[in-house]
Order: C-alpha cells, then structure tokens, then sequence
C-alpha cells in the first residue's frame, strides 16, 4: 500500500477548539490496521501539548460501522504472522492508553456501530455520542475468542451483570439501551450527531483543565489496573498458543 493510500485511512483535523479524528476505511467496516492505531495514539499525544486543542473527538467514516476493531486481515510486510499479531496486540494497547492518559476530554462520536475494539474504545473514551441506529458489540464468543480486556473493561464500567450479558451472549446493544445504561452519554438522529457531539466536547473541554486532567486520571484508576491484568492473560494465551503450533 502506498504512502498516499495508508494517509488516507485516517484524516486528522481541528474545527476551533476540537480536533477530530476520523478512521476514513468504510469500505472494510473501519477497522484499524497497525498504522492506523498507531498514528491515531500520535495524534492523540500530539493534541496533549497543543494549547489550542481542548477536546479530541473519535468517529468514523460511513453510516454503517463507527469501527470493527482491530483489522486481523492486515498482512505484515514481512510475512512474519506472529511478530504481527504482536504488533496489533501493542498498538491497540498503546491506543487504549493513549485514550485513558490524554488529559484532556476524548468523546467518541458513534456514526455507526461498534464492534470488538471499537467498542472498547467507545467504552473507554470520556464520553460517548452515538447516533440512533448505533450498536455496541463485543461478539468475540461467536468467534470462538476469549476477550479479556473487554471482560474488565465491561465489568469496572458497567458490573458483572452487564459484563456476563454481553460477553457471554455476544449480543449488540442498540444506542438506546446503551444510553440508559450509562454506556452512552447522549443519541442523536443523524443529522444531529454532529452538533450534539461538537457541544459536548467543547462543554467538557471548556472545564479546568488541570482539575479535568486529575480527575481522569483518579477515575481511570480501576480501568487501567484491569486492563494490565487482562493484557497479561492475552500474552498467556498467546504465549500457550505459539506453543502449541
């Protein structure tokens, strides 16, 4: 894939005070190949030293899928199949931390639904918008694959309940019920979905920005310390899985 092609999966763009970030691949459902989660953690970074940045806003491209997760069809340049399962496997933790270590407000704005790691994303983010037809997935069981991460993240955020529910059913949750769970901040019609998300990304972003930084990092306490915990089961079953080829 070219250099223009691989810029071209993702655009990045600030609107006043908001810099969004679109994952611009609707044709394959949104998901993130390597680059991709790698160049969305920079860009996440990047917007931690901008003074002119107060919010991040995370959407993608389409009516359809907001993102699909981790792109496991992505071939690796080197033909190595292992070394690239490691590399999503990092890049999708480096983004995930990226989301929780910005200090300021990430909101990710649903235009579609989100499945596996994007829904993660979703759950992760400081505040989620999401369109009226949006879903939430985390249908890895039918897959015959245990999610750990989304187990934990599932579980802090929402209780064992939610987390047995959607985990072991693989069930998507369509935006309103997410809404009345607390998973989701507001729904919108989709000509609206622009607008709310704008104003809330710029009421959170107009907030103290030390305070708003202290807190987050206080309430993420329990997300990252489940998310370590679930990361180090994947790299067992990873590790048992090599091993067994």
């Amino acid at each position: 894939m070219s250099v223009d092609e691989l810029a071209s999966e993702l655009t990045v763009e600030r609107h006043e005070s908001l810099l969004w970030i679109t994952l611009n691949r609707a044709a394959k459902a949104n998901a993130m190949t390597v680059d991709m989660m790698e160049r969305v953690t920079a860009a996440l970074q990047a917007a931690t030293d901008d003074p002119q940045i107060n919010a991040v806003m995370l959407t993608g491209s389409g009516e359809r899928v907001f993102c699909a997760g981790v792109d496991i069809r992505e071939q690796p340049a080197d033909g190595d199949t292992a070394r690239q399962r490691e590399r999503r496997s990092l890049a999708l933790a480096a983004l995930q931390d990226a989301v929780m270590d910005c200090p300021k407000p990430v909101v990710t704005v649903l235009n579609g639904t989100a499945t596996g790691g994007g829904a993660m994303l979703a759950l992760l983010a400081d505040a989620c918008v999401a369109v009226d037809t949006a879903k939430l997935s985390l249908p890895e069981i039918d897959l015959g694959i245990a999610t750990f991460s989304g187990a934990n993240i599932l579980e802090v955020i929402g209780g064992r309940a939610l987390a047995l529910d959607l985990i072991q059913s693989g069930r998507a949750m369509k935006a309103t019920e997410a809404l009345a769970r607390g998973l989701v901040r507001e729904v919108a019609l989709r000509d609206e979905l622009h607008l709310k998300a704008s104003a809330l990304g710029q009421a959170l972003g107009a907030k103290n920005p030390r305070t708003f930084a202290e807190n987050k990092r206080w309430l993420n306490r329990s997300l990252r310390a489940a998310l370590l915990q679930a990361r180090d089961e994947h790299a067992r079953h990873r590790a048992l899985a090599q091993a067994e080829q």
